[in-house]
């Protein structure tokens, strides 16, 4: 089970809804929920002193940075007593966003994070903190998607989806503790005619065994499209009733997917559910 939990506690991108879920699972396994905010003072620095080619401007003040987070630390600390969290802390970092729970991902073993976080003021308009804590952060990645409504605690119905690949085996390594508490598991494996020498004759059987052997029943799908798996994956979760889409992140480089577009972009662009990614 995950037994320490990291949330990224900002006030921006459901920072509500990151809790109730972070609550839920924390309750559920007695685990240690940690509840981290970064200033982003340093990287502001680098930033605004970086661009001066003149004369430099006059030393930024962190304080209000420093403040505003401490003062979501206050409200997470509130807001765990109110839900009844057993175990839990808060922790400032005056860093990145990034840094800072890339660091603590080391020490975890789930990160939670919003859908499109634009407040690390360190990550330029093209790398978005959910994307780039995929693919740098030690230990899988639970995005909660954007909005102010509940969100229902994910685990009943997973949608795994399957490419035979080593970001893929490491996410549906990571959702294990998920998996196992699951009532419906189902592995969707696109276009499977387009990478034969990957998933062998049966695709997805083969995980399919490899799941059974954890406690976990799961259903192949195999499905041709001509849409892009990223979307085909979101509609297909949504269809199945699925509250938590488990994949890899970015199987190609991340740079080939900022140009060309990828399944990893679409997911943390498009999916109205939990996606757990790794890397």
């Amino acid at each position: 089970m995950y037994k320490t939990i990291l949330m990224y506690a900002d006030q921006f991108s459901g920072f509500e809804r990151r809790l109730q879920v972070a609550a839920a699972l924390a309750s559920k396994a007695d685990s240690h929920l940690i509840g981290t905010v970064a200033s982003g003072g340093p990287q502001l620095d680098y930033l605004v002193y970086g661009a001066v080619t003149l004369a430099p401007p006059p030393p930024i003040d962190h304080e209000p940075l420093r403040d505003a987070a401490r003062e979501q630390l206050a409200r997470f600390d509130e807001r765990c007593r109110q839900l009844g969290v057993a175990s839990y802390e808060t922790r400032f970092q005056d860093s990145s966003a990034a840094d800072a729970l890339i660091l603590q991902s080391l020490y975890c073993d789930l990160v939670i994070t919003g859908q499109s976080d634009l407040s690390d003021r360190s990550l330029i308009w093209s790398t978005r903190l959910p994307a780039y804590l995929a693919l740098h952060s030690a230990r899988p990645l639970l995005v909660i998607p954007d909005g102010d409504g509940p969100v229902t605690t994910p685990g009943r119905s997973i949608v795994i989806g399957w490419n035979a690949t080593a970001e893929a085996s490491r996410a549906v390594a990571g959702a294990l503790p998920l998996l196992r508490r699951a009532q419906r598991v189902q592995i969707v494996v696109l276009n499977p005619r387009q990478h034969y020498g990957q998933h062998g004759q049966e695709p997805g059987a083969d995980l399919a065994t490899y799941l059974v052997r954890h406690g976990v029943r799961a259903e192949v799908i195999r499905s041709e499209t001509t849409e892009e798996c990223g979307t085909a994956l979101c509609r297909l979760a949504q269809e199945s009733g699925a509250d938590l889409i488990v994949a890899g992140a970015f199987g190609r480089s991340r740079f080939q997917e900022w140009v060309l577009g990828g399944t990893t972009q679409s997911l943390l662009s498009q999916s109205r559910l939990p996606v757990l990614l790794g890397h």
